[in-house]
């Protein structure tokens, strides 16, 4: 999993925070890299990225592409915020949204370069949340037909179930851990980019079929939404 670093322009900075409360903060940071998982909600998140840009850094955007946004540099001694964005594929077919923030004022920048990019993944968290499916009620992760979890799309065989949510529409179609989801209705499920597209065409109150394997054995449940 790809983390983001902040990088401050001086050590000076160090001596008004202390180093305890910056390992707190990267820490978060680091467990709300926002994350998309299929391209209506990677279209809305880069949308999102662009607008926080340019509401919150200090510089200008220079670089703009489909997965790289760039400010200019901040100037010398400037406390205002540079900002790079970058969208990077993952081995799940998921993508994270990663920011580097930075200044060149050596008693620090304004806004702070960590709280910056705590709020920047609140933001875009935010608003990914509001272009996700109707949820079944499951955490799942990339495996082979035997379970075995595996990190590359090529050698998945399915979506492996953990953490089923009780009495979610999962649980009560009679899905269960160490399932492995291979097919939502009549489209093939080997990864979470498959798997979060296909219940985009779904909405709350459908039935859908739901092929698994257990225990080597395929089934279909229909799982009320």
């Amino acid at each position: 999993m790809k983390k983001v670093v902040i990088f401050l322009a001086t050590l000076a900075l160090a001596g008004c925070v202390s180093n305890s409360e910056r390992q707190k903060q990267q820490a978060e940071i680091d467990r709300t890299t926002p994350y998309c998982s299929s391209q209506k909600q990677c279209d809305a998140a880069w949308a999102a990225a662009r607008q926080w840009v340019n509401q919150n850094c200090g510089m200008k955007i220079q670089n703009y592409s489909s997965d790289y946004i760039e400010t200019y540099n901040s100037p010398a001694n400037s406390a205002a915020i540079a900002c790079q964005v970058t969208k990077n594929p993952l081995p799940t077919g998921a993508s994270s949204i990663n920011v580097r923030i930075s200044c060149s004022n050596m008693f620090g920048c304004v806004p702070d370069v960590y709280q910056a990019a705590i709020n920047f993944n609140k933001y875009i968290n935010d608003y990914i949340e509001r272009f996700a499916p109707v949820r079944m009620g499951f955490m799942a992760r990339m495996s082979d037909t035997k379970g075995n979890e595996v990190q590359n799309t090529s050698y998945s065989a399915g979506m492996l179930i953990k953490g089923v949510t009780h009495d979610g529409p999962a649980y009560k179609a009679g899905l269960r851990d160490d399932d492995i989801v291979t097919a939502v209705g009549n489209d093939a499920v080997r990864n979470q980019y498959d798997l979060t597209s296909v219940m985009e065409k779904y909405h709350s109150g459908d039935n859908v079929k739901v092929t698994i394997l257990r225990n080597g054995k395929e089934l279909i449940k229909e799982v009320h939404l």
